[in-house]
């Protein structure tokens, strides 16, 4: 593992969109780029030259020189802006992103098509807990509450949430309709304190303890058996005893409550 392993490529960002003239987005941040370099050296240049040169349609590339912005280009920037691009677990951002991935997987969800994240909470320490981690990321937290009293309150963000949303999702937090069956694949290449970080995070939101067998238990029968047991496997790759249920997973509690005193 390196500690400059970079987790997200601005290409990673600009495929979490479809485009019906591209196969691949990312050349829509590309082809954008090159008619920026040429138009830098031929100011004068009319649309018709520039499509020309590039060899590129005309009606495509007039909107990019009138001041438009394809909405790739436009995540891009306010990723980078934001310190999210490109995402190296030396990067500020990484931590709080990182516990928000933990989040989306264990208790949110991002909604289909418009990546918007939303995040549960069942209680005032997890309204503290998301909130907190959503203003170190300098974004604005609205909870939304409704009348089913079986349901439980959800906070999202107001501003740039969907970029975020694409941003996690990159990060292996799925859509609402997608199945998740492993853990995200970027954990393989961080270091032990942030996948504690992580499984700690996982753990305050899902862990119940069970007194009469003195173990924690993280109930998922809203994931795949796959999915549980790439989440046992986590969890004693880091040191605990794990019992995968039929709903369920299980650790012992020297583990969960030296998880829980991390700083």
């Amino acid at each position: 593992m390196s500690d400059n392993a970079v987790l997200i490529h601005p290409r990673n960002l600009a495929r979490t969109y479809s485009s019906q003239a591209y196969e691949d987005p990312w050349e829509i941040v590309e082809d954008y780029q090159r008619v920026l370099e040429y138009t830098g050296r031929q100011p004068n240049a009319g649309s018709q030259r520039v499509a020309s040169k590039l060899n590129l349609p005309r009606s495509r590339i007039r909107p990019w020189m009138d001041g438009s912005i394809p909405h790739p280009v436009r995540a891009i920037q306010t990723a980078e802006t934001r310190d999210w691009l490109p995402l190296t677990e030396d990067t500020d951002a990484f931590d709080p992103l990182n516990r928000l991935v933990a989040w989306g997987c264990s208790q949110g969800t991002l909604k289909n098509e418009i990546f918007a994240p939303y995040f549960i909470v069942h209680s005032d320490e997890d309204r503290e807990r998301i909130t907190g981690l959503l203003e170190q990321l300098d974004l604005e937290p609205v909870e939304e509450r409704t009348e089913d009293k079986n349901r439980s309150a959800e906070v999202r963000v107001s501003d740039n949430g969907a970029i975020l949303g694409r941003v996690l999702y990159t990060l292996d937090v799925p859509l609402d309709d997608e199945a998740l069956n492993t853990l995200p694949s970027y954990l393989d290449s961080v270091s032990e304190p942030s996948k504690r970080v992580f499984a700690r995070t996982y753990l305050e939101n899902r862990g119940q303890y069970w007194e009469f067998n003195s173990r924690w238990i993280l109930e998922h029968s809203n994931r795949t058996g796959s999915y549980r047991r790439s989440l046992a496997s986590f969890y004693a790759d880091l040191g605990a005893d794990v019992e995968v249920h039929e709903d369920t997973i299980s650790i012992d509690s020297d583990f969960a409550r030296d998880l829980l005193d991390d700083e």
